[in-house]
């Protein structure tokens, strides 16, 4: 991985969850239409599935997601960071969560006081997905150094 060239990437709203499907789907979730097709076909689309990674390490009441992959076609490494709450549908989630899970991409599109998902039929299967506490989070290069990325996001924000 020290050859390539690691893409950071934070520009999207978060992450959700679907369990209607024999596994549960996890999203990126966008607030722009324009970039599902553009961040799938320029990026995803090349990850093999049994080398894409995602992480969630673990705080108090929040935590970090981290997905990421290398790829050989594109010559990049691309991660996907974010820091969010801890929700009910995270645990359950985390509750339901077997081994494997489908990974795709959602558009957020507000209806009044409430909010619609429209699921994206990119699909992609997870099978190295950990769930971190703070001092595993270190032993992982990517990991460690998309945690020292989202702490200073945070501290410009205060």
């Amino acid at each position: 991985m020290a050859d390539s060239k690691i893409n950071w990437y934070d520009d999207f709203l978060g992450v959700g969850y679907h369990f209607y499907d024999v596994r549960p789907r996890i999203l990126l979730i966008f607030d722009e239409r324009k970039k599902i097709p553009t961040i799938w076909n320029k990026v995803i689309k090349y990850w093999p599935d049994d080398e894409i990674k995602i992480r969630f390490v673990e705080k108090e009441d929040s935590f970090e997601f981290v997905l990421y992959c290398e790829s050989r076609i594109i010559l990049a490494t691309w991660v996907f960071l974010k820091s969010l709450k801890i929700s009910d549908n995270y645990k359950r989630f985390k509750e339901d969560y077997d081994g494997a899970a489908n990974f795709g991409l959602a558009l957020y599109k507000p209806k009044g006081d409430s909010y619609e998902l429209e699921i994206f039929k990119y699909t992609k299967r997870i099978t190295n997905l950990q769930f971190l506490n703070e001092s595993d989070a270190e032993l992982d290069f990517i990991v460690s150094r998309s945690r020292k990325i989202l702490q200073g996001t945070k501290e410009e924000h205060n």
